[in-house]
């Protein structure tokens, strides 16, 4: 009668461990799930996917994520195809791999991107205007836009002067004694911009202080770096 007992109470042991095995099991898989089966993971690669675009330029293929360019990126996202939108846009070639982008144009004025597919970067320099003209700096580490806007139907300049290697703009400084603003905030018209060396450029304007009245245009020096 007492082995019989100790045979049950053996059983019963058995049975109760390979249920808590059983719950162990199931808790561990609950809390890390198979790679495949995870939902969360799978909507994550999904939005990678989708964000994910290629660009052809010249010949040369370009990928572009969100991550890399999220300015653009945020607006060809508005467009029910992004891909499509983005290769509707005009890029202007400026160096090997480098771009200008216009987007988010409104009555002849747009937004102005200047993107680097090497370096996977970009940067914005300038907002509802129009791009009158684009030069690269004699050792081509430096390119210089003019940008235009009209007030009371009188048209504004701004000088924009870009590090190719950086991309980044560069601040500028007078080259000589003057009384003129630095070019880079619309306030008078600009109708040349000439590298000098690789220090200077010179731009051709309207004398602001002279009063709209004449038509005499200064040429002044500026320092770029």
């Amino acid at each position: 009668m007492m082995k019989k007992n100790v045979w049950w109470i053996g059983l019963f042991l058995l049975l109760l461990v390979g249920c808590s095995s059983n719950a162990d099991a199931e808790d561990t898989l609950k809390m890390n799930p198979l790679e495949g089966d995870d939902p969360l993971l799978e909507e994550g690669i999904a939005d990678d996917n989708g964000n994910k675009m290629q660009l052809t330029l010249d010949g040369a293929s370009y990928p572009f994520t969100t991550k890399d360019y999220p300015i653009l990126s945020q607006y060809v996202h508005n467009f029910d195809q992004p891909e499509e939108q983005l290769r509707k846009l005009p890029f202007s070639k400026i160096k090997e791999d480098q771009y200008l982008v216009e987007f988010a144009c409104h009555e002849q004025r747009c937004s102005h991107l200047m993107v680097d597919f090497e370096q996977r970067h970009s940067f914005l320099m300038s907002d509802l205007s129009r791009m009158v003209s684009s030069q690269v700096s004699p050792d081509q580490q430096y390119v210089a836009f003019l940008f235009e806007r009209e007030y009371e139907e009188e048209a504004k300049h701004q000088l924009a002067v870009m590090n190719l290697d950086t991309l980044e703009p560069v601040p500028l400084e007078p080259g000589e004694d003057h009384l003129l603003p630095k070019p880079n905030q619309y306030q008078y018209a600009i109708h040349s911009v000439t590298f000098m060396d690789e220090e200077r450029l010179q731009i051709t304007s309207n004398d602001p202080v002279a009063g709209s009245d004449t038509k005499d245009l200064v040429r002044t020096q500026w320092i770029y770096k």
